[in-house]
């Protein structure tokens, strides 16, 4: 057989293999290029921040009165507990001589997770005060309220910006959508989503911090914790979700490998000709997310790429939990949160039953 039959029989194999889906309605495949928390920001911080921003671990350490002692004794700035530790492996046990400044703003971003407006507790949640969106939406993003003014998560902050560049230049983090069934990209009431971990790099664009359009991403089907399908709606162009249960999503952070759980999972994604940008929000489960802050470079490097408290941030987040209560202390375990983030449109690749052929979706322009 010669090359160009092979090529035919191939191309011939994975048209016939499409997903019975594709028939119904076209299908558009996103490949995530961002993602970022969703925060509330003036340039200066005054308006929201208007007592200043964190103090970090070492600036905690020099306020304990025996502070020269107790680094002679433990050895290290982060060790801050009473035995000596160390702060990001035991939050609880260290208190900060110094007050952390907290978020003063009712202005933010996110979704509207719990179903009200006002904030009052369900059988979901715990009480909790609302943000309002521009166009005076109340929304739910606990988490804004913990990492609103800790400089290292804002614009031009250490981890903002870090973390953006692992997003792109870590296959580990990439995060493909596929909408299936759009009989128009403008409102449909009706749409299959599926989630994948993907397998590839991101090709750049002509311009700098661009990707270029319709890429070729396969789905990386070793991992089907990271696979999930949810129904959904376009209404004016924007994409919008049912909650998924539980949202097992891939994570490299600050040089640490780990996972998030998002729970009662939501995207609000507007469509554009090249991609889309919007928002994902859910329940950050935390201890989970507590998990992979602790072990990460952002949180051992508090000093210099922060600076934060790792305590205050610790017991801030389970301050402001609000979702999900323990059945038996009634605290909640989860904190409501919302990302940023941004896509471009990509040809998403399906492994067929047989692996020497590549599914392609077909995708709408």
């Amino acid at each position: 057989m010669t090359i160009r039959n092979v090529i035919l029989a191939v191309l011939s194999s994975a048209i016939c293999s499409l997903p019975a889906t594709a028939s119904s309605g076209s299908t558009i495949g996103l490949v995530l290029t961002d993602w970022s928390h969703a925060l509330y920001e003036t340039s200066s911080g005054e308006e929201e921040c208007p007592g200043g921003f964190s103090p970090s671990d070492t600036e905690q350490h020099l306020a304990m009165p025996n502070s020269e002692e107790h680094l002679k004794t433990f050895g290290y700035y982060l060790n801050r507990g009473p035995n000596g530790e160390a702060v990001t492996h035991f939050p609880w046990l260290v208190e900060d001589p110094l007050p952390s400044p907290e978020l003063q703003t009712h202005k933010g971003f996110g979704l509207k997770l719990d179903g009200t407006s006002s904030g009052e507790a369900t059988a979901k949640t715990c009480p909790h005060e609302k943000f309002t969106t521009p166009d005076g939406q109340s929304v739910d993003n606990q988490l804004a309220r913990v990492v609103g003014c800790t400089e290292t998560w804002r614009r031009g902050g250490f981890a903002h910006e870090f973390i953006k560049q692992e997003f792109v230049n870590f296959s580990h983090n990439r995060i493909l959508i596929e909408i299936r069934g759009v009989d128009s990209e403008h409102n449909d009431p009706e749409v299959d989503v599926h989630i994948y971990k993907g397998r590839d790099g991101l090709a750049p664009g002509v311009e700098a911090g661009s990707f270029r359009p319709f890429q070729n991403q396969r789905v990386d089907e070793r991992f089907p914790r990271y696979m999930h399908r949810v129904s959904g709606r376009i209404v004016d162009g924007v994409l919008l979700t049912d909650p998924i249960d539980e949202a097992w999503l891939p994570l490299f952070w600050v040089q640490t490998p780990g996972e998030r759980l998002l729970r009662d999972m939501q995207l609000k994604l507007q469509l554009t000709e090249t991609g889309a940008h919007g928002i994902a929000g859910g329940y950050e489960d935390l201890a989970i997310w507590w998990s992979v802050h602790s072990r990460s470079g952002v949180a051992g490097g508090g000093a210099s790429v922060g600076p934060f408290s790792n305590a205050w941030l610790y017991r801030a987040a389970h301050r402001y939990a609000d979702g999900f209560p323990d059945p038996e202390t009634g605290q909640c375990t989860a904190i409501s949160a919302g990302y940023r983030v941004s896509a471009v449109r990509a040809l998403i690749a399906h492994p067929s039953d047989d692996t020497s052929v590549v599914n392609l979706t077909t995708v709408s322009r």
